[in-house]
Formats: C-alpha cells, sequence, structure tokens
C-alpha cells in the first residue's frame, strides 16, 4: 500500500524560487513589493502566521511591513489605519490578521481593504483567489502528479473525486468552498453538526479539514485510499497542531498533510504570489 506524506514545503521552495525571479523583474523596473500586515491583539497563532510571512518576505525580497494595534481601541482606530494604507502607492498588498478581537461585523471587516491590495481575497469583488484555496490546490494537483506521474489532465481527475471540507470558518473552510464553487469542483461540506460525518468521510477520496481541533478527523473515519489535507490549526504545549493524530492517519490515509511542513508554507507562497499579482497590475 502506497503511503506518502504530501511535502509542502517542497511545493513552497518552488513556488518561492520563481518569486524570486518575478522579485527581481520588479525591482528592476522600480518597484519594491511590499506587503502591510496589520495585527490586532496578541493571538499567538497569529503572531507565528506573520512570522512565517516576514520570513518568506524576506527570502524573496518583498517588504513586509507589521502593524500592531491595540484590541482595546475602537474599531474606528483600524479602519483609519487601512483607508491610509489603502492610498499609500507604496503599498500593493494589505492583510488584516484573523481573528480580529474587535466588535465589528464580518462583511464591514471584509471591505475595509479596497479590492486592488485585498491579497487575502476576503472582499467580495477582490480579484485575488484566498492563498488557502490556492495552497489546497497546489497540493492536490502535487497528489495528482504523483499517483498518476503526471501533471496533464488534473481539473478532470479533481472532478471526478468525491471531495468533502470539514468547517465552514471564515479564514478555512468557507474561502476553500467559495473557489471549488467558482471552479464548479463538485464538493460536499461537513461540520460539528453533521450526524454521518464519519460515513461522509469514508465515502470520500479526499478530506480537507479546516475545523481547528483536535480528533476532528480519527483514523477510523478515512480508508487506504484517503487523500487528507489538514488546514485547521490549534495549539498544542505551544506548538501548532492539525485536525487529526498524524500517528494514526499518516498510518492509514493513502496520501496526507503534516504539520510543519504541510498547508502552511504554500499558503504563505500562495500569499506571496497574490502580492506580485498586484504588483504586475501596475505595469501592465
Amino acid at each position: 500500500m502506497l503511503i506518502m506524506k504530501i511535502d509542502g514545503k517542497q511545493i513552497a521552495s518552488q513556488i518561492k524560487e520563481e518569486l524570486k525571479a518575478k522579485v527581481v523583474t520588479l525591482r528592476r523596473k522600480k518597484i519594491l513589493p511590499h506587503l502591510a500586515v496589520v495585527l490586532v491583539g496578541t493571538d499567538p497563532n497569529s503572531i507565528i502566521y506573520i512570522r512565517r510571512k516576514q520570513k518568506l518576505g524576506e527570502e524573496i525580497g518583498v517588504k513586509v511591513t507589521v502593524y500592531r494595534k491595540n484590541p482595546k481601541k475602537q474599531k474606528e482606530e483600524l479602519t483609519s489605519l487601512v483607508n491610509r494604507l489603502n492610498k499609500d502607492k507604496t503599498v500593493h498588498g494589505i492583510i488584516i490578521q484573523r481573528p480580529v478581537p474587535l466588535e465589528m461585523d464580518k462583511e464591514e471587516l471584509d471591505e475595509i481593504v479596497i479590492p486592488k491590495k485585498d491579497v487575502d481575497g476576503f472582499h467580495p469583488k477582490s480579484p485575488f483567489t484566498p492563498p488557502v484555496a490556492l495552497a489546497v490546490i497546489k497540493l492536490l494537483e502535487w497528489v495528482h502528479t504523483a499517483a498518476n506521474n503526471q501533471q496533464n489532465n488534473f481539473l478532470p481527475w479533481l472532478n471526478k473525486q468525491k471531495i468533502l471540507i470539514i468547517g465552514r470558518g471564515e479564514t478555512a473552510g468557507k474561502p476553500i468552498a467559495k473557489t471549488f464553487a467558482k471552479m464548479k469542483i463538485p464538493f460536499l461540506v461537513g461540520h460539528s453538526q453533521t450526524i454521518n460525518l464519519k460515513e461522509l468521510c469514508l465515502k470520500s477520496n479526499i478530506v480537507i479539514s479546516c475545523v481547528g481541533k483536535p480528533n476532528i478527523l480519527r483514523h477510523t473515519m478515512i480508508n487506504k485510499k484517503s487523500i487528507i489535507i489538514g488546514v485547521g490549526l490549534h495549539t498544542e504545549n505551544g506548538k501548532l497542531a492539525t485536525d487529526y493524530n498524524q500517528d494514526e492517519i499518516g498510518a492509514k490515509a493513502a496520501y496526507w498533510t503534516p504539520i510543519p511542513g504541510g498547508v502552511g508554507p504554500v499558503n504563505v507562497a500562495c500569499l506571496f504570489e497574490n502580492l506580485l499579482k498586484s504588483c504586475y497590475k501596475i505595469i501592465s
């Protein structure tokens, strides 16, 4: 039986080399790609994610500026900062690191970054595909290549799979589902109230778990042909962990993503892909 750990680091490394070349081209045209990251509060997971963005930005030659805001301040302060960044021509992409501990409607939060700088893809008019969805697609493309020993016919292959997305969260499950729907890729959605979740998992070729809690997915819920993509994250003993026990899932699934080195590095790389697309729109 074939069991393979999906190498997110390798996928991200390939993207990184492409990004480096694009940054060189942009800088020759006097454009320094600049990502502005707004952090409200001190959520430990958010700080980890931001450090990853800073690290990759440094590696590929992109400027990353982090703006820290006190959650005790009113939302008007956040809005004022983002409006200033929206108008700043030296800033090409803006993300507001979520969760945001402010009393603010999701729709309002999604729309305060102008579409052309919304590299996270939350604005309803954003031209960018959410990085988390792009990452999942790239990981599945890697599986297709590994399983079929070819890179062609990925979308026809994906359309034939039975796909289950577990979780409806704003930062993972929902944007992945919206992207799949836009691409006309068939899928089902499961969540905490789904009565027959185990049955749905067992019938699925691909399970994308986006909850962010331990043991959402157990080895008894998958089969030996399952492809498991672990998007959801939570903290265990000061370290990031995914929705399943890696030893259990890794011993049974045909393909699966680990922590670290799974979805995370690809997600960050895809964010910078969007950022550079924003820069290229300036010179096109």
